[in-house]
């Protein structure tokens, strides 16, 4: 019976850690970083995370949602974490934080065909700015004092610039013309200003507290492997 209960009660911890470790990871799209292709979450910051879960010898699903609804989950499911999400002030205590993972240069687009030039961020205050929802880009650039029209979802900015709804739109270096090209947009818009400090940029995977400090502490010791061997700079070439 003694033994018999033993093995009963290792079972159940066995079990109990390998459920503790079943993570999920929400996501948007934000190309070339997270996307949805060929019915699966791809990506830069994707495969990042599973070259990570590979040598922590964790597992997690991946799900790509809304941003506010992605960044929702992480904030109030115990077992989930969002990216590619800024680290900024007013998340840093809601999160336990792996990474970086990479980073996109906050950058003000205009039309190709426009005429605006940009000396600082304090010249986009006289024009309409596009963002969407929940982004910490966005945020960062309101902070400058900017007025933005946010949007649900980024993409529907594309459409507003090229027929002069708004005439500048907050978007990463690369995602910016990656999002465009793949809307059919390729060459429609032109970058204007760099806005930040690259640190301002980079982007992490934050998760809820609940998440034990382990697994947070292997998945950020899996991160700075894959970064001192070489290969981070090999994940997602396909995108680039």
């Amino acid at each position: 019976m003694m033994l018999r209960r033993s093995l009963l009660c290792a079972t159940l911890t066995g079990f109990a850690a390998l459920q503790a470790q079943a993570l999920t990871f929400t996501t948007e799209d934000y190309p070339p970083f997270n996307m949805y292709e060929e019915k699966k979450v791809v990506g830069i910051s994707t495969e990042m995370l599973q070259e990570a879960l590979k040598r922590a010898g964790l597992t997690a699903s991946f799900e790509l949602l809304p941003w506010e609804r992605a960044l929702n989950m992480a904030k109030t499911k115990p077992d989930t974490c969002v990216y590619s999400a800024v680290r900024t002030p007013e998340r840093e205590k809601l999160f336990k934080w792996v990474g970086p993972l990479t980073a996109d240069q906050i950058t003000l687009f205009a039309a190709s065909k426009s005429n605006i030039t940009l000396g600082s961020i304090n010249d986009a205050k006289k024009y309409k700015v596009g963002a969407y929802n929940g982004d910490a880009y966005g945020d960062f650039v309101e902070k400058q004092g900017v007025k933005l029209e946010r949007v649900v979802t980024d993409t529907q900015n594309l459409p507003k610039l090229s027929s002069g709804r708004i005439d500048l739109w907050v978007a990463g270096a690369n995602s910016g013309p990656y999002k465009a090209a793949r809307e059919g947009l390729k060459g429609a818009i032109k970058p204007v200003l760099a806005v930040g400090d690259p640190k301002d940029s980079q982007m992490y995977l934050a998760c809820n507290p609940g998440v034990p400090d382990d697994t947070v502490k292997k998945l950020n010791d899996a991160i700075q492997s894959i970064a001192k061997d070489g290969t981070a700079a090999k994940l997602g070439t396909k995108y680039k």
